[in-house]
């Protein structure tokens, strides 16, 4: 995993019109915070942020350069708001500290690779309850997201959180949350669509190399 290098300073002003005014000197306000320390109020470069998001790394450690090391200044974000039409301005975002000797929990997104058999063979849809998933990891160890394969499953079987193991990671969520389900087609959902949407999600994502979870073992939906 790599340390994004993000621009950021201390914010020198409060109020509605010093924030608007920053904004529009391309500066987004934000929060940095964690357990042994004061928040930190801040504004990061806008563009870069957007880069960003852009580009999906947003489950990245960033280095906000802040410390007088880079360990004091590593974080994750958190939480990001933006405008609701105008989705490229951004208006305030969270970061959280990271101690880089220390396990974080983080949440990444979750990829289905593979066709199930239940799709190709006997009609069925390919269901996908949640999108991303909580691991625990140290912070070089967190993955740009979590691949599942779901290529055996057949009607009436499902993947839930506790079938998965990945070397070096503890998945947080519920062990009984369903992370895959392949049910019988409707009329709403053909199969030959929900097949090609499984094909496209099963092409490789760009950026680091996601963590990969052993085949898991499909378990009979009650």
């Amino acid at each position: 995993m790599e340390i994004i290098k993000l621009t950021a300073r201390p914010r020198t002003g409060s109020g509605k019109s010093y924030t608007r005014k920053a904004r529009a000197q391309g500066w987004v306000p934000a929060i940095y915070y964690g357990k042994k320390m004061d928040p930190v109020q801040l504004e990061v470069n806008q563009k870069e942020f957007a880069t960003i998001v852009r580009n999906k790394k947003l489950t990245h450690l960033f280095n906000l350069g802040l410390g007088k090391t880079e360990d004091d200044s590593v974080a994750v974000v958190r939480e990001f708001q933006r405008h609701v039409v105008d989705r490229n301005n951004y208006l305030h975002i969270d970061f959280h500290h990271v101690a880089m000797n220390e396990k974080v929990i983080v949440e990444v997104p979750l990829v289905l690779e593979g066709i199930p058999v239940g799709v190709k063979l006997n009609g069925g849809v390919l269901e996908a309850p949640v999108k991303q998933v909580k691991v625990e990891c140290m912070p070089l160890d967190i993955p740009e997201n979590v691949k599942v394969d779901v290529s055996a499953l057949d009607v009436g079987q499902s993947i839930h959180v506790r079938d998965v193991v990945i070397s070096g990671l503890t998945l947080k969520d519920s062990s009984d949350e369903v992370l895959a389900v392949v049910t019988h087609a409707t009329a709403d959902a053909p199969a030959t669509e929900v097949a090609a949407e499984a094909a496209a999600a099963a092409a490789p994502a760009k950026g680091a190399a996601p963590a990969k979870a052993a085949a898991a073992a499909p378990a009979k939906k009650k």
